[in-house]
């Protein structure tokens, strides 16, 4: 006869406590399998970006919100541009607003400003364009306004390197870091307009 002992007692609560813990319930490893397939969505998706590395990380995050939903993935990936555009000029003010610059350098940076503050309302055109194609009566129209809205940000940031590349002197610092900005925003920038470009509306 099996005698229940508190210590016996106590150790079989201990099992069946851990073993409840540790053993994932059939709604956990749904939950996992969906995850893993709206991270495969990013990543495939992002997969005929124009940088696929960069389009990834940046977006991977919003794979829960996105599923595989092409559209949102659009608009998390224009987010993304948004956020990134706002962060560079950031940097960039801040750079302008310093006295360890020269007045070409001041023009330029002041200059670049106004690119990037261009970049954002394109930005934000754009993801008015796509957050309203479901509603939209032409969405073949919406679709090309905001491929328009997007390849104009691109241009923009672009143009905010333009005064650093006409043969005048500036600080080799200040240069770096301007492109390595504007370079980061572009790609994020490009891969959102190549996402809008695979969309089938």
């Amino acid at each position: 006869m099996l005698v229940m002992t508190p210590k016996f007692i106590f150790l079989i609560t201990l099992f069946l406590t851990t073993f409840l813990l540790f053993t994932p319930s059939s709604s956990s490893s749904t939950s996992l399998a969906q995850q893993n397939k709206y991270s495969t969505f990013v990543k495939i998706s992002c997969s005929s970006a124009t940088y696929p590395a960069a389009c990834t990380k940046s977006l991977l995050p919003y794979a829960s919100t996105v599923k595989t939903n092409p559209l949102t993935l659009v608009k998390a990936a224009l987010a993304t541009a948004l956020k990134s555009t706002n962060a560079t000029l950031s940097t960039i003010t801040q750079l302008y607003q310093t006295n360890r610059i020269t007045k070409w350098e001041a023009k330029v940076l002041k200059d670049c400003i106004g690119d990037l503050k261009d970049s954002m309302d394109e930005i934000k055109s754009s993801i008015k364009e796509i957050s309203g194609i479901p509603k939209s009566t032409d969405k073949g129209f919406a679709l090309s306004n905001a491929q328009t809205w997007t390849s104009a940000a691109i241009t923009d940031e672009n143009s905010c390197l333009d005064g650093f590349s006409d043969g005048r002197k500036t600080n080799s610092v200040i240069r770096k870091k301007i492109r390595n900005s504007i370079v980061s925003l572009a790609r994020v920038s490009s891969n959102a307009l190549s996402l809008i470009n695979h969309l089938s509306v």
